[in-house]
């Protein structure tokens, strides 16, 4: 009886959606996601086995949302790159705030790009998301484009997909191989020089943005 009392609260209240996706989030970071399922989800909140599937079809749909909640961080942490007017220094930003989150948010950040969500285009809102994220370094080239501060080597689109793949590798080589690349012993401070070395090749003047620092700057940290 307590169990249809409580189905019923979560689910008018409308709070069984969220304590799903906080839940999973829970099991994501502590390493249990691999045993994960929405009925065994509904006995730990403490509601019938079928009240989860309002919400979600499936283990997978709960795992998009998660995700798609991921990206909308990630875009919060990106927010000063979007407003630094020198689109140099806003890539830079824009991939220092990408390791960072990779960093902080590591489980999260491997659900957001690993091979669990496949295909994308069977999750929307996640799709979606994910084309925004590419859509934010578009933007950074093609003002660097019209300002002459990036060289046009190659359509937007592009060097977009360029500048992300070598964002992704410095975040992934980070995460998966710190004892290798952390050449200087000092992962936050090798993941900027890597940055502002690759960023430096797009330049037009390259003199700025590639002064390697000797301690990461505030943003890396």
């Amino acid at each position: 009886m307590a169990t249809d009392t409580n189905t019923s609260t979560s689910y008018h209240h409308g709070n069984l959606r969220q304590e799903l996706m906080e839940l999973a989030e829970k099991h994501l970071v502590t390493g249990g996601i691999g045993e994960l399922s929405l009925r065994a989800l509904a006995r730990e909140i403490g509601v019938s086995q079928t009240a989860p599937y309002r919400h979600f079809k499936d283990k997978n749909a709960l795992l998009a949302a998660l995700a798609t909640e991921g990206f909308r961080r990630f875009f919060a942490l990106c927010e000063a790159s979007e407003n630094e007017p020198r689109a140099d220094l806003s890539l830079l930003m824009f991939g220092l705030s990408y390791v960072q989150f990779a960093k902080l948010h590591t489980e999260m950040f491997h659900l957001m790009f690993g091979p669990v969500l496949q295909p994308r285009n069977d999750y929307p809102e996640l799709f979606a998301a994910g084309r925004e994220a590419i859509y934010k370094v578009r933007a950074g080239v093609e003002r660097g484009f019209k300002t002459n501060v990036i060289r046009q080597l190659d359509d937007v689109a592009s060097m977009a997909h360029t500048v992300w793949a070598a964002v992704h590798g410095v975040a992934t080589l980070m995460l998966d191989h710190g004892d290798t690349y952390g050449y200087h012993r000092d992962l936050d401070l090798q993941a900027e020089k890597s940055l502002r070395m690759m960023i430096a090749g797009l330049c037009t003047d390259p003199s700025d943005i590639s002064k390697l620092p000797t301690t990461p700057s505030p943003a890396a940290e």
